[in-house]
């Protein structure tokens, strides 16, 4: 359960060397910027500079260039070059190896693009230029083309001498509205099209022109977006798309000379662009960090969060750049409350593509346990448990290895998922639906299968026994999160905590004695479940008792016995809940072979084995697509509302190490 320790490095050092130093930071790509500046006086970097320049008093002053303006610039020659790479169709990336090569300053950079533009700069404006003609043009011939009577005639309509009309586009909400108003309108509505790509609907408005002023006051209320056709397609509609459509090919055509007469200068030109483009994104991005940092007269500061393995890599790269630098670490702890130290989760090859799945609940903060290789495993058992066969779930792990590259974690999750409905699917001995009866060569653990009379309570207890054991591994994660975090209060006397689960277990024992299951005598579950309410009740005096803080409750004993009785109230359903929620897991695993026993019947009613086997590969698909979905679903919600409540409270700030990209 690891997050990776971090340190907060205060790295100083003299101006000269500022841009240097950052930049070796971009290309280590380890540290962290810190942003988390508010309110807090650990990062107020002033003194420690101060204190540093007292250190190297008699080195000349150097006048820093503004941030602002650098970024500025930078910005500037990014939009050039893009705008170059559009035209030529040229496709830039990030390649730091391209930095690495030598010594190529911001100003020669500039240079280069100031001669690549002088050569074809007005050509490549041309083409985008075009470009954007074609655009624009294809939207109107979209608007255009929803009109319903090719036919209608706009140059007539606009020859009218005492009236005048608009076309425009209305959402549905501002056509309720103008509905409404109808009465209110001087003014013809015709609706004369819709708008396939949106949900807006194409109206004509024709109103008297001496209302011109009122209708445009309504229509601005009503959001109008008014459609402005060109006096050059005035005109009906069938001959406004074939004039925009030779206007398109022509400008397509002119496009395509301008693309031929810059191709000789194109692959000259790629690698050149590429590596003026690094060389702006990387001036942007030291730009971007100088705006971040404190100053002095003549040293600078920067905090930065890094892993406790990579400090001593980065005090290497700025060591090698200069001598005139100071750098302190401080740790969390040493920080205490202050401060929010960014979450890295480490976890092995197993675990790993789970964090996917803890990421989208929230990442978990610094001083919490990583809930992740639990959930790897309590995941993988779930869905084991409610959908064990073993053909289909060689159909996941082999769709999930297929397709690693394309989805990543996602694949990883379907893999360690097939492999666990397999390994249930020996225990069922289910082989794509089919079982013992059918196969005999199968193995199982299960006789007679999931469905016989003698397996269904056993399965259902299965069931309530691995949430009992889940759940007692939430509470204890539970209690180690809130005293990792110095919270006795929550940790030991909370409903997450130690007389948290005292009060579950003996809920849960009591039930076991008053159905009969285990003879225990009814007293001793009931006595430790009536203690340990009253604890929960009394949660806030007894923690403050314990350690001495007084007064015993922090804002009065009326509100707080108020509030904390109907908080035992929700611990008692929220427990009850609990403890039913997990027989659905029993539940889907009857469900999964029920669902194919019903195939099994409809495929015994057909006349032929063709049709017979085409029903049972049906049933195994939707089987695979629906039910397999179904219980992902089921053992996420087991997790995030049943277990996760127990002990993650997520709120962590990522790691996100400083780059190009």
């Amino acid at each position: 359960m690891a997050i990776e320790k971090m340190v907060l490095l205060k790295i100083i050092g003299s101006l000269d060397n500022m841009h240097s130093i950052l930049k070796e930071l971009i290309f280590c790509e380890n540290a962290h910027l810190n942003l988390n500046v508010e309110n807090s006086s650990v990062y107020n970097n002033y003194l420690a500079v101060h204190q540093y320049e007292s250190e190297i008093i008699g080195s000349p002053l150097y006048h820093a260039a503004i941030p602002d303006n650098i970024h500025g610039g930078c910005g500037d020659c990014l939009n050039s070059v893009e705008e170059l790479s559009q035209g030529m169709g040229i496709k830039l990336k990030i390649d730091k190896e391209l930095l690495l090569e030598g010594n190529y300053s911001f100003e020669q950079a500039k240079n280069d693009l100031s001669a690549i533009q002088s050569a074809i700069g007005g050509k490549v404006k041309e083409i985008n230029d075009k470009k954007q003609q074609i655009r624009e043009l294809q939207d109107l011939r979209e608007k255009i083309d929803s009109i319903v009577d090719k036919d209608m005639d706009f140059s007539k309509i606009a020859n009218l001498n005492y009236f005048d009309y608009e076309l425009g586009l209305l959402s549905k909400e501002n056509r309720m509205r103008l509905k409404k108003n109808y009465e209110n309108l001087s003014a013809i509505v015709l609706k004369i099209g819709i708008v396939k790509v949106s949900s807006e609907n194409l109206y004509m408005i024709i109103y008297p022109r001496q209302y011109k002023d009122e209708i445009e006051n309504i229509l601005k209320s009503l959001s109008w977006n008014r459609l402005a056709i060109p006096n050059e397609y005035l005109g009906t509609p069938a001959d406004n798309l074939h004039q925009i459509d030779s206007k398109i090919e022509s400008l397509q055509s002119d496009i395509n000379s301008l693309i031929a007469s810059v191709e000789d200068e194109k692959e000259a030109d790629k690698k050149e662009l590429n590596k003026i483009y690094n060389v702006f994104k990387l001036e942007d991005k030291i730009a971007e960090l100088e705006q971040k940092a404190d100053f002095g007269n003549n040293a600078f500061a920067l905090d930065v969060w890094v892993k406790e393995s990579d400090k001593k890599k980065v005090e290497k790269v700025i060591a090698e750049i200069t001598d005139k630098y100071k750098i302190s670490e401080k740790t969390p702890e040493d920080l205490g409350d202050d401060v929010i130290a960014p979450t890295k989760l480490k976890n092995n090859w197993f675990s790993k593509p789970f964090e996917m799945i803890v990421k989208m609940y929230g990442l978990p903060s610094y001083d919490e346990l990583d809930p992740t290789p639990f959930l790897a495993v309590t995941f993988c058992l779930a869905f084991g448990i409610m959908f064990g066969d073993i053909g289909q779930g060689f159909i996941y792990l082999l769709a999930g290895l297929l397709l690693r590259k394309k989805l990543g974690d996602a694949a990883g999750i379907a893999v360690r998922l097939g492999a666990s409905s397999m390994i249930f699917g020996c225990v069922y001995g289910s082989f794509f639906g089919l079982e013992k009866e059918q196969l005999p060569w199968l193995p199982g653990l299960v006789e007679g299968g999931p469905l016989t009379p003698e397996n269904i309570p056993m399965i259902l207890v299965a069931g309530i026994v691995f949430g009992v054991l889940v759940l007692t591994l939430s509470y204890a994660l539970g209690t180690a999160n809130s005293l990792k975090r110095g919270d006795i209060e929550e940790g030991v006397f909370g409903k997450n905590g130690i007389f948290g689960y005292l009060f579950f277990i003996s809920f849960i024992m009591t039930i076991v004695a008053l159905v009969g299951i285990i003879k225990i005598p009814m007293s001793l579950p009931l006595t430790i479940l009536l203690i340990s309410l009253a604890v929960l009740v009394l949660k806030q005096p007894i923690a403050n008792l314990v350690t001495g803080h007084r007064p015993l409750f922090n804002e009065g004993a009326g509100s707080y016995l108020t509030e904390s009785i109907f908080e035992a109230i929700e611990t008692i359903l929220g427990t009850l809940s609990n403890s039913i929620s997990f027989v659905r897991v029993g539940a889907f695993a009857l469900n999964h072979a029920g669902l194919f026993l019903a195939f099994m019947v409809m495929s015994k009613m057909m006349p032929n084995i063709f049709l017979q086997i085409l029903i049972l590969v049906i049933g195994n698909i939707l089987i695979l697509v629906l039910e397999g979905l179904v219980v992902l679903i089921q053992s996420l919600r087991l997790h995030y509302y049943e277990m996760f409540g127990k002990y993650f409270k997520g709120g962590g700030v990522a790691f996100k190490p400083i780059n190009l990209n």
